[in-house]
């Protein structure tokens, strides 16, 4: 993803402190972030642009377990929240954001596509509330919701507002209660990307995390005028990679040290053979370099695999050969 038109450059952070630091590292862990970083993109070339058949490698315990991609856009949720939402163009810009949002209160394209992408500019909720009701008549075990994102603030706050009636049907209505809460005109005037993450962030429901992969699906918006390159924000699995990839952060907080990362790719590692130019082959030439939004990514999966290296525990999800 190129920069946009209103991109805050190093938005956030201390860019003097950033250009200036001399960070120390784990060199061991720092080879296991390598390590894991090629083999899991050259998994995502394998299955995924040349569609071989499994195994798509010889790493043990990349071979049994299964980790998000290098690039979130590439994961299935992700891909499908940007080809039937943000490419969508039946869907008006602000109904892109708010069904962005709505996607991201469930975090499974297959439960919008069972409600229905949603107008909110008239939202009939006895209708939504048929399709729930038929779908569950002959789907008893259905999960809503996924697991892999934070999904219980929002439904326990939409369960607070709107009673203990159907919790799919109340996130829906949170949702629309965020957009007569202003939400669409705070966004549209907001300055930077912090000032947009802010106004997501104070929306009943949304904590953090979720309100930065909210703010970095908006980037997937042609309309959007804010990229995933010049903000981040770490969430909890982040900052325990970067907890063992760094010996001493020199002072920069964690936001910082992505960064840091960000700039320093190429001489960081030199040492091993890193050419990201090769390695990110089938992007287009201005992306193929680890951006913000891939090292925040990458974080949270490198804590595990490092774990799982020294046997400290496993993945929880096993991979599925088919």
């Amino acid at each position: 993803m190129r920069n946009k038109v209103k991109d805050v450059l190093y938005c956030n952070v201390d860019r003097e402190k950033i250009l200036n630091v001399s960070p120390i590292f784990n060199h061991e862990n720092l080879w296991y972030f390598y390590e894991w970083l090629v083999e899991r993109y050259k998994i995502h070339l394998k299955k995924d642009v040349e569609k071989m058949l499994p195994p798509w490698t010889t790493d043990k315990v990349l071979l049994k377990y299964r980790f998000t991609n290098v690039r979130r856009e590439h994961d299935r949720e992700t891909k499908w929240l940007i080809n039937n939402i943000c490419l969508n163009s039946n869907l008006s810009y602000e109904n892109k954001l708010l069904n962005i949002i709505l996607f991201r209160l469930f975090n499974k394209s297959r439960t919008i596509e069972i409600i229905g992408l949603a107008d909110f500019e008239k939202l009939n909720f006895d209708e939504i509330l048929k399709k729930i009701s038929e779908f569950r008549e002959s789907n008893e075990k259905y999960v809503w919701f996924s697991n892999a994102f934070f999904t219980s603030g929002p439904k326990s706050v939409s369960n607070k507002l709107f009673g203990e009636g159907d919790v799919v049907l109340n996130v829906i209505k949170l949702v629309e209660r965020y957009n007569k809460l202003g939400i669409i005109d705070k966004i549209k005037l907001s300055g930077s990307q912090k000032e947009v993450y802010d106004n997501l962030l104070s929306l009943p429901g949304i904590g953090s995390f979720l309100a930065y992969q909210i703010f970095v699906d908006f980037s997937y918006l042609s309309e959007f005028p804010f990229s995933e390159n010049e903000f981040v924000v770490a969430g909890p699995g982040c900052k325990k990679g970067l907890n063992l990839l760094f010996d001493d952060f020199g002072g920069l907080r964690y936001e910082e040290a992505l960064f840091w990362i960000r700039d320093n790719q190429n001489r960081l590692f030199q040492q091993f053979g890193y050419n990201s130019y090769n390695l990110f082959s089938d992007l287009p030439e201005e992306e193929r370099y680890l951006n913000l939004m891939s090292l925040e990514n990458c974080m949270c999966e490198i804590s595990k695999y490092i774990r799982a290296i020294n046997g400290e525990g496993r993945p929880r999800i096993r991979y599925k050969l088919k």
